[in-house]
């Protein structure tokens, strides 16, 4: 008996020395880090002692309003033509994965997600196992960005999550399944009752949302939703975007 109390210890503490497996998140636009973390508690905490989330800053905007990437000087009718448009922020996730990485994998919320493929057209092959985006889209205001993105997609096959809500009137499930079109076979989520935020508990496609992150699986599915707890987009702390349905939002 004392040896297999003795051998259950040893392997609970060999358990708790091994480092989790990494997630590098993306906020929304006109959001920081931390907010983000606040808004996505549920999915953390369906998840606390089998990933660890690390939350990265934009380096753009000021104060708590963060941006990945800048609207164009000229307006979003003049889209951007410099791929290096956006280097401040490639420059802030390159330091964050020398310090912390490895990483398992790269989530991404509204601008975050639209941010997600600039990241990936610039990080070496192999830098994520897997990418996990929610409410995104394809930056078009910014051409130089897309140019980089098409020259990198599909990104080496890697394995993606698409998730949307059929109720996002922020960005519309069209404009995120043109992002989805830039990877090989993506598994796309869709919740009926979804809006535009990160799902909770109470969102039907939550549990596919977990089961994805444990496991890849890619294949397309859809669920019924609750009200999902995420990051909404409202002026008290939301992703503050202007919609322009056909240049992308926020940048």
């Amino acid at each position: 008996l004392l040896i297999t109390v003795h051998a259950s210890l040893l392997l609970l503490l060999a358990r708790s020395s091994q480092a989790l497996p990494k997630i590098l998140c993306l906020h929304g636009g006109g959001m920081t880090g931390a907010s983000f973390s606040s808004s996505i508690q549920d999915l953390q905490n369906a998840l606390a002692g089998e990933y660890e989330f690390v939350f990265a800053d934009g380096a753009y905007g000021s104060g708590s309003s963060k941006l990945w990437v800048s609207d164009p000087p000229g307006g979003k009718g003049q889209a951007t033509t410099d791929p290096h448009f956006a280097d401040l922020s490639l420059d802030a996730l390159d330091a964050i994965v020398a310090a912390e990485g490895p990483f398992y994998g790269l989530l991404g919320y509204s601008q975050g997600s639209a941010f997600a493929p600039v990241y990936l057209s610039h990080a070496p092959a192999g830098t994520f196992q897997k990418v996990f985006l929610f409410c995104g889209y394809v930056p078009s205001t910014h051409a130089g960005l897309v140019s980089s993105i098409d020259a990198a997609s599909p990104f080496g096959g890697l394995p993606a999550l698409v998730w949307m809500g059929a109720n996002d009137y922020v960005i519309s499930n069209s404009m995120t399944s043109e992002q989805a079109a830039l990877f090989t076979s993506p598994q796309i989520i869709t919740s009926s009752a979804g809006y535009h935020a990160v799902p909770g508990q109470g969102d039907g496609t939550f549990s596919q949302v977990l089961a994805s992150i444990r496991s890849g699986e890619s294949d397309s599915e859809s669920g019924s939703g609750g009200s999902g707890s995420g990051s909404g987009d409202d002026s008290s702390g939301g992703e503050n975007v202007t919609l322009d349905p056909g240049a992308g939002v926020g940048s």
